[in-house]
């Protein structure tokens, strides 16, 4: 295991304090402490060319992975897998951790869903919120059409 403390994960950032952390590929054991430490019990991979390896964490963190390609959107079904966790997580009073590559296109179109979802954003609204704590975020045309879609798509439910 890291040290007690734990280190500072790439591009890290609270969405919702203490409930949707943010970043980039967590790939020390330094940074699953880190996790850990911020009482991050759910750790949801985005990343189709990887997985992050949790070993010597398997206890603390529950690892997700949602396998989406670089530069593209989730799809809907994929989208309620991670609100899925969200909600597994608050009823076990843990945050989860969501990551891709450098935290900004897929990280960012799924952080604006569950703004949509649980705070009743609109599309707009969710977007410019998440770029304004993650700079660069939602970096397509189709992760911004995408989230005007789960909207739409939240609002038929």
């Amino acid at each position: 295991m890291g040290d007690s403390v734990g280190e500072f994960p790439f591009n890290f950032s609270w969405v919702i304090e203490d409930e949707l952390c943010a970043l980039g590929f967590p790939d020390t054991p330094g940074n699953m402490q880190y996790l850990v430490n911020n009482n991050v019990g759910y750790l949801v991979s985005l990343t189709a060319e990887r997985r992050p390896d949790i070993q010597g964490y398997e206890k603390d963190l529950h690892l997700t992975c949602i396998k989406i390609v670089d530069f593209t959107p989730p799809t809907l079904q994929q989208a309620e897998v991670f609100l899925q966790m969200m909600e597994k997580a608050r009823r076990n009073k843990k945050a989860v951790a969501i990551h891709c590559a450098h935290g900004k296109g897929r990280t960012g179109t799924m952080a604006a869903c569950y703004l949509i979802k649980e705070y009743g954003y609109t599309t707009r609204q969710a977007i410019d919120k998440i770029r304004q704590i993650r700079p660069g975020s939602i970096e397509t045309r189709d992760q911004e059409l995408f989230v005007h879609q789960f909207e739409e798509y939240q609002n038929t439910c």
